[in-house]
C-alpha cells in the first residue's frame, strides 16, 4: 500500500534521505533548517555507528558544520589537529601548518571519532524537528513522475513512500545507487590499509596528522587526544577473519614512526580497501548521490567524510531553494557538475599521496623526499598544500577538465572560488564575525568599492541596493580587511551563492546586478513573495523561517524574464 505525503493540493511531499550517516544527517538537518519536510530512514537507527573510519573534520567542514550548530560541539569533543608532518625512513620532511591558514574561524582539524560527529549532528537534527526512521531500502520505482521507495521495517511489514525527491547518503555499497541504475566508474588497483584505534604510549605528536614513509609502506598516526591514536598502515594482502592485531601495528610502529610507541589494546581494528571510484553522475532525475554513495577513495589526506559534507550543503541549499520557489529547478543540474568535478580532482590527489607512501625503488624514493623538502623550504607545500588538505581550494569555475579547477599562483578570486564569508541558520557561528555573513539559503549580494569610499560609491551602493530584488541581501564589504588581495583594486559587485562561493562578479550596476542573479538562478515572481513550507510554530522554527525573494514589480519581472 502507498502512503502519499499529500492528500491535498496544498501539502507537499517530502524529500527522503537514505541514510543517516554524518552526510545523511548534515542534509536533513540543513533541509529541515530551511522549512523543507525530510523524512530520513537508516537500516540500523538505534544509534551512531561505532568502529567507524572517518576521524579528521578538516576547516570547510567545520565551516559547513556551523551552519547547524555543529561544529562548536565537535571542537570540544575532538582533539585540535594544528599541523601534517611528513617523514622518510624516521626523518623530517617537512609540514603544512594547518595553524597559519588566515581566511577562517577554524583555523586547524579536528580528531574525532565518527560516531561521536554522528551524534553531535543527531543533535542538531533533533532541534530542527527531525528524526531517525529504521527501515531498508529493498526497492525504488523511477517510473513515475515521482520515485516510490520500497522501504522494510523491523517487524518485516513493507511501506512504500512516494517522495518529491529521493538522496542516497547510504554509503559505498548504496541500494539507492544501485536501483537508481547508476554505475560506480573509476580504474587502479585497490590498496589495503589495516586501520585500528587505541592507546599508545610513548612521545607521539598529540596535535599533528602524521605520515610515515618507508620503503616497506606507509603509516599513518592521528591522536584523539589522551593517549589514544587511529593508527592506518598500508599492507600487501590480508586473508584473516579477524582485525588485524596490535602485535602488527606496533611492528610498524617501530619499523616507521620517528617517535617510539608502545600499542596497547586497540578498541577496534579493520581493513580498508582504498579503491578509486566516483558514479558515472550524482543526480538521475528526482535521485541524487551523495557522499560515499557517490565516490570512493583512498584514506590518505582522511577526505572521504569531509567531501561528503560538501556534497551535502551542496545540494541542500539548491533543493530547499528549488522546493521553496527561491531558484529555478535547473540549478539542480549544476549539483553534479560542481561535486563530481571536486569527487574527481580529490579522488586524484589522495590516489597521488598514496602512491607516494608505497614507493619502493631507490630513485622513486630519492625523487618523492627530494621534491617534499624542496616543496616544504619554498613555502609551496604550505601556499597549496593547506588549502588542498582544508578542502578551501574546492572550486566551482565553469570547467571542462580538472585542469579548469586547478588553483591560480594568485589569490585573486574567480567566479565558483570559494569566499571568506560565513553563514548560520541560527546563531552566528563563533569567531566568524572578523568576516562578512551571508544569508544561508538565499543568494547574497556583495559590493566592493576597490580603491575609493568616496561619494560616488556610495551613491552606486544606493542604486544596487534600490534595484535588488526582494529578500536579496545587499551589504558593502568595502571595510573589511583582507578582501584586496582577493578582490583587487577595481569596484565589483559580487553574487555569492549560500555555500560561500562566488556565483558572478560583475560591474556594480543594477542591470547587470539584475542579470546576474537570474542567471545564478534566482527565482523572480511578481506579485509578493513566494509561500513557504508550513513549519511548526516552535523556537526551532521561528529561527529557520526564511523569506523568499520576489521580484519587486510585475515591470521588474517581465524585464527579468527577457
Amino acid at each position: 500500500m502507498t502512503f502519499p505525503q499529500r492528500e491535498g493540493p496544498g501539502e507537499r511531499r517530502p524529500v527522503l534521505v537514505v541514510g543517516a550517516g554524518p552526510v545523511g544527517l548534515v542534509l536533513a538537518t540543513e533541509l529541515l533548517a530551511q522549512g523543507v519536510p525530510v523524512r530520513l530512514i537508516d537500516h540500523s537507527a538505534a544509534g551512531p555507528v561505532q568502529h567507524s573510519r572517518a576521524s579528521v573534520v578538516w576547516p570547510r567542514s567545520l565551516e559547513l558544520l556551523g551552519r547547524i550548530g555543529a561544529s562548536e560541539p565537535l571542537i570540544e569533543l575532538g582533539n585540535r589537529l594544528d599541523s601534517v608532518q611528513y617523514y622518510s625512513d624516521k626523518r623530517h620532511l617537512g609540514a603544512i601548518e594547518m595553524s597559519r591558514l588566515a581566511d577562517t574561524p577554524y583555523p586547524f582539524g579536528v580528531v574525532v571519532p565518527q560516531d561521536t560527529t554522528e551524534e553531535v549532528i543527531r543533535t542538531r537534527l533533533a532541534a530542527c524537528g527531525g528524526e531517525i526512521e529504521f527501515g531498508s531500502l529493498t526497492g525504488l520505482d523511477t517510473s513515475g513522475p515521482r520515485p516510490v521507495a520500497q522501504v522494510q521495517r523491523a517487524d518485516g511489514s513493507t511501506e512504500e513512500i512516494e517522495a518529491d525527491w529521493v538522496i542516497g547518503a547510504d554509503g559505498a555499497h548504496s541500494a539507492v545507487r544501485r536501483l537508481a541504475g547508476i554505475e560506480l566508474l573509476g580504474t587502479g588497483n585497490d590498496v589495503l590499509f589495516a586501520i585500528g584505534d587505541g592507546p599508545v604510549a610513548g612521545d607521539l605528536d598529540q596535535h599533528a596528522l602524521v605520515y610515515c614513509y618507508s620503503r616497506s609502506g606507509a603509516l599513518g598516526i592521528a591522536p584523539f587526544g589522551g593517549g589514544v591514536y587511529r593508527l592506518a598502515i598500508s599492507v600487501p594482502d590480508w586473508r584473516e577473519e579477524q582485525g588485524p592485531p596490535p602485535e602488527l601495528f606496533q611492528r610498524f610502529v617501530d619499523e616507521r614512526s620517528p617517535r617510539p610507541g608502545i600499542v596497547g589494546e586497540l578498541d577496534w581494528s579493520t581493513i580498508f580497501r582504498a579503491r578509486r571510484r566516483v558514479a558515472e553522475t550524482m543526480r538521475a532525475g528526482r535521485v541524487f548521490l551523495a557522499g560515499d554513495a557517490a565516490h570512493v577513495f583512498s584514506a590518505a589526506g582522511a577526505q572521504g567524510m569531509n567531501t561528503g559534507i560538501q556534497d551535502a550543503v551542496n545540494l541542500a541549499w539548491k533543493l530547499a531553494g528549488v522546493v521553496r520557489g527561491a531558484f529555478e529547478p535547473g540549478i539542480l543540474d549544476t549539483y553534479d557538475s560542481d561535486r563530481r568535478l571536486a569527487a574527481e580532482r580529490i579522488v586524484l590527489t589522495t590516489a597521488k599521496q598514496t602512491s607516494w607512501g608505497l614507493f619502493k625503488r631507490r630513485h622513486e624514493l630519492a625523487l618523492r623526499d627530494a621534491t617534499v623538502r624542496l616543496a616544504h623550504r619554498t613555502g609551496v607545500l604550505q601556499r597549496f598544500g593547506a588549502p588542498l588538505m582544508a578542502q578551501h581550494d574546492v572550486s566551482y569555475r565553469p570547467a571542462e577538465s580538472l585542469r579548469d579547477t586547478l588553483p591560480g599562483l594568485t589569490r585573486r578570486i574567480r567566479v565558483g572560488d570559494r569566499l571568506p564569508v560565513f553563514a548560520a541558520h541560527a546563531d552566528p557561528q563563533p569567531g566568524a564575525e572578523r568576516w562578512p555573513s551571508i544569508d544561508p539559503a538565499r543568494l547574497t549580494l556583495l559590493l566592493w568599492a576597490g580603491e575609493r569610499q568616496d561619494a560616488t560609491w556610495l551613491a552606486t551602493c544606493e542604486s544596487v541596493s534600490t534595484a535588488a530584488p526582494d529578500g536579496v541581501p545587499v551589504r558593502d564589504i568595502s571595510a573589511w580587511p583582507g578582501f584586496t588581495p582577493l578582490l583587487g583594486t577595481t569596484p565589483r559587485a559580487l553574487v555569492v551563492r549560500p555555500d560561500g562561493h562566488v556565483a558572478a562578479i560583475v560591474a556594480p550596476e543594477p542591470a547587470a546586478v539584475r542579470t546576474a542573479l537570474r542567471r545564478a538562478g534566482s527565482s523572480f515572481l511578481a506579485g509578493g513573495t513566494v509561500q513557504a513550507p508550513e513549519v511548526p510554530d516552535t523556537p526551532a522554527a521561528r529561527l529557520t523561517a526564511l523569506a523568499v525573494p520576489s521580484a519587486r514589480t510585475a515591470d521588474e519581472a517581465e524585464e527579468l524574464a527577457s
